[in-house]
């Protein structure tokens, strides 16, 4: 069979659904090979590069599986690299197929003419190119195995024509696929036994532990384990942004998100006061340590203990001096750990501590009420972000985009934990994510409520796959905060440069009539009553929906933002 039929097969053997991408004139042999091989593999059309990319970053985050993508050559690969990147550097599996030109026009001024492989080579955990039809089955196990093993990640597979449409021996296809590598984490490794109880001791001998959860330990699907590890030692939890949501945020026990962008206070004093940190799954970077200074360095040197429990070793000790590293699967190490503290009670001093952080975090929401319930306009974003949580069922996926949603969903989204998700694009922070990430949850869980948030600026770099929504009739729930400007940056030049702004203002008008000239139901909001009764709607119908909400911008009331707020003068505790 011919190359691109042989790559079809394989990947019915490693149970893919989904194929997302963009046809191109170096794509057809595989085109024709996945319109052959229906009903199997369905290929959903994305109307952009970089949009197929971030539909299966967040279908691979849903559904567990893999998340394949392909383009053509030159420009298409061009566009596919900021969802590789986003989907590697956040340790989401997701494989690209790219095609190219034929080989025997290598060097010749070839229109598309692209070394696909070295692209890649940085922003991938492997990026191969293939010359010769016969090592399709074995370089696709390969990349099944290196995208769903240790820390998952993006793989990357260049296909000259001669690959996709020579011939493979069917000699050389059996057995298709390797067994567990069709999902993610495949091959779970415990930790040391012997770090695992040198982590129980240090857990004993501490007073106040604060476990901070980060993107790794929902990859791991650690939720029960932390959750149960927590009630026993009557632990503090905080999260990433990224780990948002692992245990239920009414939770006395959940202190809240810690760091830079959306943080709690009671969350960033969890942090300061604990004699011991545990780091589970979390890279310790620049936004959960405010650019390392939480928690304090100097601290850090002497009295406080720090462990970190990650999957892969070079994450370990990068930024602080760790009392303890051990490398292992998060989910199997917090089993392991649960093993010794079986009969374990929470001791009062412990209680009375935890007590004191709860009262801080009803004081923040008695105080934050004010703006949850505010009938200003422009709308408030906690106006949108309360009436979002009074609505939402308990297997929702709310999807945000970076920039100006990110602290308020951050800071005032509250998930129950019962099945719903929260994701964000936290590695490199690229605005048109929601949007077509809201059509991979979708796929991977059609019966839950996918919500995407986002603002102007992504708006206008993924409006296109309003077309995919309505084409595939997914029930999607978009809302856009409609300011006018990049917002985000606006800020940072009010803060940085005197409020000097240049090119961060445009005209943003109706947006609902974009909406609904793709065949969206859409509704142009101004007031309170309009957005409940807006929202009321879009989510009794099952079809997408596209609230445009006029919306107060960053300038008129400073964000959550930890360093924005002691730049501008003023206490983050007391914000």
């Amino acid at each position: 069979m011919t190359g691109a039929r042989a790559l079809v097969e394989i990947l019915r053997e490693y149970h893919v659904d989904y194929v997302f991408g963009v046809p191109g004139d170096t794509s057809l042999p595989l085109y024709e090979a996945l319109y052959d091989a229906a009903p199997g593999i369905r290929h959903i059309l994305a109307r952009d590069e970089r949009s197929s990319g971030f539909m299966a970053d967040a279908y691979a985050r849903v559904s567990r599986k893999v998340g394949i993508c392909e383009c053509p050559s030159g420009a298409g690969a061009l566009y596919s690299a900021p969802g590789v990147a986003e989907a590697n550097a956040s340790s989401i599996p997701v494989i690209l197929f790219t095609s190219g030109i034929s080989l025997a026009d290598e060097g010749k001024g070839a229109i598309t003419e692209l070394d696909h492989h070295k692209l890649f080579e940085s922003i991938t955990k492997w990026s191969s190119f293939l010359k010769q039809p016969s090592k399709i089955p074995e370089t696709v196990r390969r990349a099944f195995r290196v995208a769903t093993s240790g820390r998952p990640g993006a793989v990357h597979l260049a296909f000259p024509k001669e690959v996709l449409s020579g011939e493979v021996p069917t000699e050389k296809l059996p057995p298709y696929a390797e067994a567990g590598c069709e999902s993610y984490p495949a091959f779970r490794t415990r930790g040391a036994p012997e770090l695992v109880d040198a982590l129980a001791e240090l857990i004993r001998a501490s007073k106040r532990v604060t476990i901070v959860a980060g993107g790794g330990a929902v990859h791991s699907q650690a939720q029960p384990e932390l959750l149960e590890l927590a009630e026993r030692l009557g632990a503090a939890v905080v999260t990433t942004i990224s780990g948002q949501g692992i245990i239920p945020d009414m939770h006395p026990l959940a202190l809240g998100v810690v760091g830079d962008n959306g943080f709690h206070p009671h969350a960033l004093r969890a942090v300061q006061e604990a004699d011991l940190l545990v780091y589970v799954g979390c890279k310790v970077g620049s936004v959960s340590t405010i650019k390392w200074t939480l928690p304090n360095p100097s601290l850090a040197e002497t009295t406080l203990n720090i462990a970190q429990i990650d999957v892969e070793p070079s994450q370990l000790g990068n930024n602080y001096r760790n009392t303890l590293s051990l490398v292992g699967d998060v989910k199997l190490v917090l089993r392991d750990l649960l093993a010794k503290f079986r009969e374990r009670e929470t001791s009062g001093e412990s209680t009375e501590w935890l007590k004191s952080l709860n009262s801080d975090r009803r004081r923040f929401w008695d105080k934050a009420s004010v703006a949850l319930h505010s009938d200003a306009v422009p709308l408030k974003p906690q106006r949108i972000v309360h009436e979002i949580n009074s609505r939402l069922p308990g297997n929702s996926i709310v999807i945000a985009d970076a920039g100006t949603p990110t602290p308020h969903i951050t800071r005032y989204l509250r998930l129950s934990g019962s099945g719903s998700r929260f994701i964000i694009p936290r590695a490199y922070g690229g605005l048109g994510y929601a949007i077509p990430a809201s059509v991979g949850a979708w796929l991977a869980a059609p019966r839950s409520k996918v919500v995407g948030l986002f603002g102007d600026g992504s708006f206008g770099m993924s409006m296109g796959e309003l077309e995919t929504l309505v084409r595939l009739g997914a029930p999607v729930l978009l809302i856009h905060f409609n300011n006018g400007c990049f917002g985000w940056i606006k800020t940072l030049q009010a803060l940085h440069c005197k409020g000097k702004f240049l090119s961060v203002d445009f005209r943003s008008g109706d947006m609902s009539k974009v909406a609904a000239a793709f065949g969206i139901r859409a509704f142009h909001v101004n007031t309170p009553l309009e957005l409940t009764d807006a929202l009321d709607e879009a989510l009794d119908g099952e079809e997408p929906a596209f609230l445009d909400v006029v919306s107060e911008h960053e300038l008129a009331e400073l964000p959550p933002v930890y360093s924005w707020l002691r730049l501008a003068g003023r206490d983050p505790f007391k914000h």
